[in-house]
């Protein structure tokens, strides 16, 4: 019984560690970041997509992003079929 209550004592005091003396992490603070972004110019609400947009490059991206997705299904499940024997 005295052994291990000299065991439970020990575990217990090695288990209390001191604290670390390392410094801390430096936090990330939003507030001091605010004043260095960079401000669109007077009457635009936002700088990105600033509209009329081009037709041509607005239709050949949907037809590009459409045929892709085609593509990929297509193939995939082509090549399932030939995986799992159904098609030869």
């Amino acid at each position: 019984m005295l052994a291990s209550l000299a065991a439970r004592s020990a575990a217990r005091a090695a288990a209390r560690r001191p604290m670390s003396t390392a410094a801390a992490p430096k936090m990330h603070k939003a507030k001091d970041a605010w004043g260095k972004l960079p401000r669109p110019p007077p009457g635009h609400d936002h700088a990105v997509f600033e509209p009329p947009y081009n037709p041509i490059v607005v239709t050949c991206g949907v037809i590009g992003v459409v045929c892709t997705g085609y593509g990929m299904m297509y193939f995939g499940m082509r090549h399932q079929q030939y995986k799992q024997g159904y098609w030869k």
